[in-house]
This record gives structure tokens, C-alpha cells and sequence, in this order.
């Protein structure tokens, strides 16, 4: 019942070698969300999310000062292990009560997320496990083009009830709908009817 997560030179050690041994890894040392984008990407090249310890910290970021939104800061720690390394006796009480709904819907689409198949999307990251898919968007909101999926099928958006035709999805995407502001991001939750 042990977990053990692997962390040597800031994260410049993660590896397959590593990975025989540990359960995860610490990926970088830098958990500016911004910046976590490019790493993660990297990351996910290799190795499955499921090893990638993902924190969400406070803000401003402690390493770049950067300011960025609680959700956005979740969504983007949402594609690996997610973990919190923030002063939560510092955070104010709608902020952990935003957090305690993240972290909720972090448990619902964890084994979508560390289990399912990923694609990486421009400014998004998509998972599929069976008949489950969860897309992490962010940026400008679009359409979104997903990938990988069997063109007769039919999705349902988990939190509207919108249906969503597989062929439309991967030619015409899928509609975001990103509010403008600072850093927006989403979570969209499908399954399959």
C-alpha cells in the first residue's frame, strides 16, 4: 500500500529506470501552470500521466510571480497525478470551496485521465477509456477537433445533455465555450450513448 514518488534533480530525472521503482514522478520543480503546459507536454511524449505528480500551488506562483485563476490552475495540474502544494491555511474559504469541487471532479474523470488513451490537442489534452472521454481545453475559446474516435458514434455531454455526433466532433470539433477573462480552461466530461 506504499506510494513512492520519485524526485531527483528537479524533476531532470525522470525515466524509465525510475519509473521501474516509483509509482510517479515530481516532473519539475517550476508549477507555474503556464509553464507546466509546455513540461507536461513533454512529459506525455514518453510517459503516461498517470506517473506525472501535477500540483496545483498558489498565486502568484512562488517560482515566477505569474498570477493565474484557481480552475485554470487545477485543469492544467488535472492531466497528470493531481496533487495541491499550496498554503491552504493562506487560501480564502470560496477558494477552498472551489477547490473541494475540483477535487471532486478530478476523482470522477481520474481514471479516464490516468488510465485512457491520450491525445495531445492544440491547447487541449484528450482521454478516452471505453465509452468515457474527457477533454481539458484552455486558451481562446473555438471548436475544438478531437481525435481517435469511431465516427458513428454518439457522445453526451455528462453535464448539459448535449449530444454530440462522433463525425462532427472530429471535422468540425467540439464547441468549448470558454468565457473570456483571465486564462480561461475547461473540463468537458462525454460519454458515449
Amino acid at each position: 500500500g506504499l506510494r513512492i514518488e520519485g524526485c531527483a534533480g528537479g524533476g531532470g530525472r525522470a525515466d524509465l529506470g525510475m519509473l521501474a521503482r516509483t509509482d510517479q514522478t515530481w516532473i519539475s520543480d517550476n508549477t507555474d501552470a503556464d509553464d507546466r503546459i509546455v513540461i507536461q507536454h513533454g512529459y506525455s511524449q514518453i510517459y503516461p500521466a498517470r506517473t506525472m505528480s501535477a500540483w496545483v500551488t498558489d498565486s502568484p506562483n512562488p517560482h515566477t510571480g505569474r498570477t493565474s485563476p484557481l480552475p485554470y490552475r487545477f485543469h492544467i495540474a488535472m492531466a497528470g497525478a493531481l496533487g495541491i502544494g499550496g498554503d491552504l491555511s493562506r487560501w480564502t474559504e470560496p477558494e477552498l470551496a472551489e477547490a473541494r469541487q475540483l477535487v471532486t471532479l478530478y476523482k470522477e474523470i481520474r481514471p479516464v485521465v490516468q488510465f485512457g488513451e491520450q491525445h495531445r490537442l492544440e491547447d487541449a489534452v484528450q482521454y478516452r477509456s471505453g465509452d468515457r472521454l474527457v477533454v481539458i481545453a484552455w486558451g481562446q475559446d473555438r471548436r475544438l477537433r478531437l481525435t481517435g474516435l469511431s465516427p458513428s458514434a454518439v457522445y453526451v455531454d455528462d453535464v448539459t445533455g448535449a449530444e454530440h455526433h462522433a463525425a462532427t466532433l472530429l471535422t468540425h470539433g467540439l464547441p468549448l465555450g470558454l468565457v473570456k477573462g483571465d486564462r480561461p480552461s475547461t473540463v468537458v466530461r462525454l460519454t458515449r450513448r
